[in-house]
């Protein structure tokens, strides 16, 4: 019986935003019922309540609470008693967030089993004619009485006084007492809420706003609890009388309906309150004629990172962005939706006061079937991205398992993610964040609330369940972040190692030629401005070979390495009067890091050591023609290769030292592709679309692929990927994609598992397939520029970087 008080407080009121008819005179328990009674449990089967509370998981995680601990010390005398039958256990305040609990249930010889080891004592007092006899166990104390052979215990001397002095006028609140005789008797448990008197019980658990929300949405909720150990389930009823306002009352005469609001809930989301089955009308004081919101169908509430945004369905589009054109002060698009900024943040309150009175938005845009309201344009973007990338509450199988349990149709539908709102003070009262800080609802995840109105009542449904780990969809693409630059981006961004850390960080240039270090969370570190803009990748080495990493690149007159802080590392910079052409190569023979690097100026080759010294042992110098490619270090078996491709179809395949090593028998109308080891060999393709394969005794070889122009290859020892117009192959596997302009594919080997990227950048639109063409599930996702791959924080889970909006980085996480 120790749980029950958090199980009450909990698991019935969180998250709810979240007439009277003649009846018979009360008889039985529940007559005697304290007055202003806060909640009345009705215990069908004593023991079995008290075995489902026990051995509830859920609850068990509430036992650092203040609500659980107090609830424990206040309920630890009952403890001795053993109902037969029906009882009744009450939680009435006297006082101010002074509770007192109240057991009713027929008298029989062996209520009390209190071993004779334990120490009590016991004492009776006379009022007003009756006998009140008091129990003493340790510090606790529950008086008590008999009243027509029931047993009346408490541990409030009062509440049995005011029973006594009441005895010849017992009769139980008109409303609970139509809810105690409809109630079922065949579970454990009913519990009753009386909403108008709890407004102090409900802030033992949740923010004094949400309590103050849960005091004026509806006079009393009876709920039928069915708890498991690893489920808790309340179906019940709420009712509301049109004497008082209440919130609930919203909802009379409009049916249920069907929401679809998951579908643009992110999964960053802490909450959503969906209300399907709103009548306009019944939102504010005045009645709206020629309304923005006269054609609403449904209204949502969305907490996000401790902000509320909101979202609205209308059966008439056009007239709603029509009329809310009066409203707008700019409009600007982000992935191609417009998104109107507003010309004031209170048009919800306005217009929607009984359910939007503290959600301020300055900004609308629309996302799916919805017109979305947000304070800044920042939380409207995230919600876009992840509804673009699907990466939504729709799409996660351990919400669709739960909502399945529910009623399809709903006049409020409310799904809360646990982990997520643990710490949220704008729902949970600040002791009890604190007593579940180091707590983990991870198994649980999601909790439900649904009612379903129908006149004078509705139908109230909680779901918490142990969520069926197999069931999670394991590789849901959500979006991390998006960090916006100082201007547009002009390389493609690249993961880079932090030493310290020993996470990912990212690099990207802006058109301005500034370089970013961005970090592990998204944050700018710093940026950097650079003469021009970098060719190709940024390496990493450690010239120091003590562990400390830098980055090496070339731009358009320079080779550069800077520190992990954005200063260069003496001797560099190198500055040349010529122009650099290709991206720097970088050789570690032996990976001993006695770096070797190649700058390429046309035709002009020049290598250097990690001192930035001239290596004279290469002894080439130039080239007949112009490089259309870095140069590339490939080793086969122990011998050690430097491929040079010219512009006039010759390749050139060297020692370390610049001397040819194998003498190629024909040229290669290179197609523009760089040079791989494929099964062994040196390996490109030429402008007919022919695989071409060089062999280490200089034989060429032709392997007919029938590759269109302007086709794009990547390859590693063992994979070869291509994409030819809309035919990417990877292996021996094809995947057919729309008609577009994509990247060249990307080979990633990541924990034993083969990954090919392509992104369009006509429809902004990122792929990810494996090894056998099959498109990675939940893809694509926005993107504007070709990915970099890698487990960036050590969880193994991958996190995926590219271009978003022109000046922004985005981070995607593949759970």
């Amino acid at each position: 019986m120790k749980r029950f008080f958090v199980f009450t407080c909990l698991a019935i009121v969180l998250f709810q935003s979240c007439k009277e008819e003649t009846v018979s005179p009360a008889s039985g328990l529940i007559a005697y019922t304290p007055r202003n009674a806060n909640v009345v449990i009705k215990i069908n089967d004593y023991q079995a309540f008290k075995s489902e509370l026990i051995n509830n998981n859920f609850i068990k995680l509430l036992k650092n609470t203040p609500a659980y601990k107090n609830t424990f010390g206040l309920l630890n005398a009952l403890k001795y008693i053993t109902p037969k039958g029906t009882s009744l256990l009450t939680f009435t305040e006297i006082g101010k967030n002074e509770f007192n609990y109240t057991l009713i249930c027929k008298n029989h010889n062996d209520l009390f089993s209190i071993d004779s080891t334990v120490n009590r004592k016991v004492e009776e007092i006379k009022y007003e004619g009756a006998s009140i006899k008091v129990l003493s166990i340790g510090e606790k104390q529950i008086f008590s009485t008999s009243v027509n052979n029931y047993f009346i215990g408490s541990s409030s001397r009062l509440l049995i006084e005011n029973l006594i002095r009441n005895t010849g006028n017992l009769k139980a609140d008109k409303n609970l007492e139509k809810l105690y005789q409809v109630a079922q008797n065949n579970i454990a448990a009913n519990i009753f809420i009386n909403h108008k008197e709890s407004a102090n019980l409900f802030q033992n658990v949740l923010s004094k706003n949400l309590s103050n929300n849960m005091v004026e949405f509806n006079d009393w909720t009876s709920v039928d609890a069915s708890i498991a150990q690893d489920y808790i389930k309340l179906n019940g009823i709420a009712t509301s009388s049109d004497s008082i306002p209440n919130t609930l009352n919203l909802f009379k005469h409009k049916s249920p309906a069907s929401s679809h609001a998951a579908e643009i809930v992110p999964l960053n989301a802490s909450f959503f309150i969906a209300y399907p089955a709103v009548n306009p009308y019944n939102l504010r004081t005045v009645q709206p004629k020629d309304s923005l919101f006269k054609n609403i169908e449904e209204f949502v509430e969305i907490g996000l990172n401790q902000v509320k945004v909101a979202a609205v369905k209308n059966n008439d589009n056009i007239d709603f962005e029509d009329k809310l054109q009066q409203f707008v002060k700019q409009k600007s698009t982000y992935r191609d939706q417009t998104v109107w900024e507003l010309n004031t943040d209170d048009l919800l309150v306005t217009h929607l006061t009984k359910i939007a009175k503290h959600i301020k938005a300055a900004h609308v845009a629309k996302v799916g079937d919805y017109y979305v309201f947000a304070q800044n344009s920042a939380l409207l973007e995230g919600i876009i991205s992840n509804f673009q990338n699907n990466a939504t509450l729709a799409q996660v199988s351990t919400y669709t398992n739960l909502r399945s349990e529910l009623a399809d149709e709903s006049s409020v539908l409310a799904i809360a993610n646990l982990e997520k709102i643990k710490d949220s003070g704008s729902i949970l009262n600040p002791d009890f964040i604190t007593g579940i800080a180091k707590t983990s609802f991870k198994d649980y995840k999601y909790a439900a609330f649904q009612y379903i109105s129908e006149g004078n009542f509705a139908h109230f449904h909680v779901l918490l369940k142990k969520a069926n780990t197999s069931t999670v969809n394991s590789n849901l693409v959500t979006q991390l972040y998006s960090t916006t630059l100082d201007a547009d981006i002009v390389s493609k961004p690249q993961f880079v190692l932090n030493h310290y850390t020993k996470k990912m960080e990212i690099v990207v240039q802006d058109n301005e030629n500034n370089l970013y270090l961005i970090a592990t969370n998204g944050k700018v570190l710093w940026k950097k401005k650079l003469d021009s803009k970098i060719r190709g990748n940024i390496s990493q080495v450690d010239l120091y070979r003590n562990g400390r990493l830098q980055l090496a690149f070339t731009t358009a007159t320079k080779f550069m390495v800077v520190d992990r802080n954005g200063e260069d590392v003496s001797p560099f910079p190198l500055s040349f009067n010529s122009t650099i052409t290709q991206p720097l190569a970088v050789f570690d023979y032996s990976n001993n890091r006695d770096y070797r690097f190649l700058i390429v100026m046309g035709k002009q080759i020049k290598m250097y050591d990690r001192n930035a010294e001239t290596v004279n042992g290469f002894t080439l110098k130039e080239t007949n023609n112009t490089l259309i490619n870095s140069p590339k270090h490939i080793r086969i078996g122990n011998k050690d290769y430097i491929v040079l491709q010219e512009n006039d179809g010759k390749l050139d395949i060297l020692h370390r030292t610049g001397d040819v090593r194998v003498r190629v028998k024909g040229n290669i109308d290179f197609s523009g592709n760089e040079i791989y080891l494929y099964n062994g060999k040196f390996t490109t393709t030429n402008t007919n679309g022919d695989l071409i394969q060089v062999d280490q005794q200089g034989r060429l070889n032709k392997i007919a692929l029938d590759l269109k122009e302007n086709h794009l290859i990547d390859a590693t020892a063992h994979t070869l990927s291509t994409i030819s117009e809309n035919m990417l192959n990877i292996k021996e596997n094809k995947a057919t994609l729309d008609f577009g302009i994509y990247t060249q594919p990307k080979i990633f080997y990541i924990y034993d598992k083969i990954y090919v990227s392509v992104t369009d950048k006509q429809t902004h639109k990122v792929y990810l397939f494996d090894s056998n063409a099959k498109m990675i599930e939940n893809f694509p996702v926005y993107g504007d520029a070709a990915v970099d791959l890698a487990d960036m924080d050590n969880d193994k889970k991958l996190e995926m970087i590219t271009v978003g909006d022109k000046n922004s980085v985005i981070c995607y996480k593949i759970n």
